[in-house]
C-alpha cells in the first residue's frame, strides 16, 4: 500500500525525534569564523560529556604511545595533543553517531554513512573544498531514509524488495511507496533542524549530483558513487546508479589519474572509523 507523504506529515513525525545536536551546528559555525582558536574548539567539545570522555581517552592513549606519564584530564590539553582537525572530525562523527542511534534502526545505515563521509572528506581535501562540511554532508546524506525506516518500516521493506528483486532505482521505488524519495524527506528534515543551506542542498541533490555548480553536492554525490564502487557498505540498495559528469567536471576530476592511493586511504579510514564506533 502506497502513501502520499507531505511536508506537514514529515515534520509531525520529526517532532518525535531527538533534538539535532547543537554541538554539530556550533562546530560548523566555527568553521566560518576566521578567529576560531583551540580555546573555542575546546569550549565547544566540553559541552558534551560523551565527546569529552572519548577525546580525553584518545589523548591519553596518544600520550602513552609517546611514553608520556601524565594522565590528561583537561580538554584543552587533549585537543592540543590530538590536533584541531582530528578533534573536529571526531566530535562531529561522535555527535552524529549518537544522534542517528536514537532513530532505533540498524547499524548498516551508520556504516554506509561513515564510508560516504570519509570519502567526501578525502575528496574535499583533494579538490580544495572544506573537508569538515564534506564529512557532515556524507554522514547525513541518507537521513531521509532513517526517517522512513523509523516511522514506516513496512513500506520501507517493500521498497527494499522492489530494489533487490527488480533492480529498480531506489528513489523511484521510494516515490512509489511514499510519494516522496529520501532526498526530499532529508531536505525537509535538514530545513527543520536549521542546517546550513549548503548542507540542505547536498542532502537534497546527492543522487543527481548537480545543483547550480554547488561543490558540496558534487563532493557528496561522487563520494557515494566511490563507496558503492569499492563496495564499502555491502548490501547497499541506495546506490547512485549514474555518475554525474557535471559533478566530476566541477571538481576537476580526471579519471585517467591513478586513484589507487586515494581509494586505499578511503577504505582504510572507513574501517578504522567504523571500528571506533563499535
Amino acid at each position: 500500500m502506497s502513501m502520499l507523504l507531505d511536508q506537514a506529515q514529515i515534520l509531525e513525525k520529526a517532532a518525535l525525534l531527538p533534538a539535532f545536536p547543537t554541538v554539530v551546528s556550533d562546530l560548523l559555525a566555527s568553521l566560518e569564523d576566521d578567529n576560531s582558536t583551540l580555546g573555542i574548539l575546546s569550549h565547544l567539545v566540553a559541552k558534551d560529556p560523551v565527546i569529552t570522555a572519548r577525546i580525553l581517552s584518545l589523548a591519553n592513549s596518544a600520550a602513552m604511545a609517546g611514553h608520556g606519564q601524565q594522565d590528561r584530564r583537561d580538554i584543552q590539553g587533549a585537543v592540543s595533543l590530538i590536533g584541531l582537525a582530528r578533534v573536529r572530525e571526531l566530535a562531529l562523527s561522535l555527535s552524529l553517531n549518537s544522534f542517528t542511534e536514537q532513530f532505533g534502526v540498524g547499524r548498516y545505515f551508520w556504516t554506509h554513512s561513515v564510508a560516504v563521509g570519509v570519502a567526501a572528506q578525502e575528496l574535499g581535501r583533494k579538490y580544495h573544498f572544506q573537508p569538515d562540511y564534506a564529512l557532515v554532508a556524507g554522514l547525513l546524506h541518507d537521513i531521509g531514509q532513517l526517517w522512513m525506516v523509523r516511522f514506516h518500516p513496512e513500506a520501507w521493506q517493500q521498497v527494499q524488495r522492489e530494489v533487490m528483486n527488480w533492480d529498480r532505482d531506489i528513489c523511484e521505488a521510494e516515490r512509489q511507496f511514499f510519494g516522496l524519495d529520501h532526498t526530499e524527506v532529508g531536505k525537509v528534515l535538514a530545513e527543520h533542524w536549521n542546517l546550513p543551506a549548503s548542507l540542505i542542498t547536498a542532502i537534497a541533490h546527492h543522487h543527481d549530483g548537480h545543483a547550480a555548480g554547488d561543490k558540496l553536492v558534487a563532493v557528496t554525490h561522487v563520494a557515494e558513487a566511490i563507496v558503492n564502487a569499492l563496495d564499502l557498505s555491502a548490501g547497499n540498495t541506495s546506490r547512485v546508479t549514474v555518475l554525474s559528469d557535471q559533478a566530476c567536471d566541477l571538481l576537476g576530476i580526471d579519471w585517467q589519474e591513478d586513484f589507487g592511493f586515494l581509494f586505499g586511504k578511503i577504505e582504510a579510514r572507513t574501517e578504522v572509523l567504523s571500528a571506533w564506533f563499535q
